[in-house]
């Protein structure tokens, strides 16, 4: 089952749609989701198959592409600035994970986002079981996040 580590979504109103593009960042692949009138494109790859991450920010917000070896390329526009900061950083190490085991053999890896996955698990596992209410379940997911920037 894969953990959900961050959920982007662009500005409506900035995007000038009614349902701006979603990403959805797990913790073993990537979805993006498109949505038109009629229409849902959803398309979910895994972190081998994404070429480049490029964040572009201003002063308020952030546009985020992804460059696929498949696909088209996966674009989220207008999304704040200290969130798409965010999903860079875990972009960037899934990425050098995911690129990395291409060419080592052997080496287990205890990095960041590693303490961060285990940290999660731990605490919605203690969530499902009613031991940590939601307030606090987010309160601890916020401080594992800073302590991977």
């Amino acid at each position: 089952m894969s953990i959900l580590l961050l959920k982007l979504r662009g500005n409506p109103t900035l995007n000038r749609t009614i349902w701006p593009p979603e990403l959805y960042i797990y913790d073993d692949l990537l979805t993006y989701r498109k949505r038109k009138w009629f229409v849902v494109r959803e398309v979910t790859i895994s972190y081998n198959q994404i070429a480049q991450a490029t964040l572009h920010h201003s002063l308020l917000f952030a546009h985020l592409e992804i460059v696929t070896t498949g696909t088209d390329d996966l674009i989220v526009k207008y999304m704040g600035k200290k969130t798409g900061v965010r999903a860079k950083k875990i972009l960037d190490q899934k990425l050098y994970h995911a690129h990395s085991k291409l060419h080592q053999e052997g080496e287990v890896d205890h990095s960041k986002m590693n303490v961060y996955e285990k940290g999660l698990n731990r605490y919605r596992e203690l969530l499902n079981r009613g031991k940590i209410t939601k307030k606090e379940y987010e309160k601890k997911k916020r401080d594992l996040l800073k302590r991977v920037e």
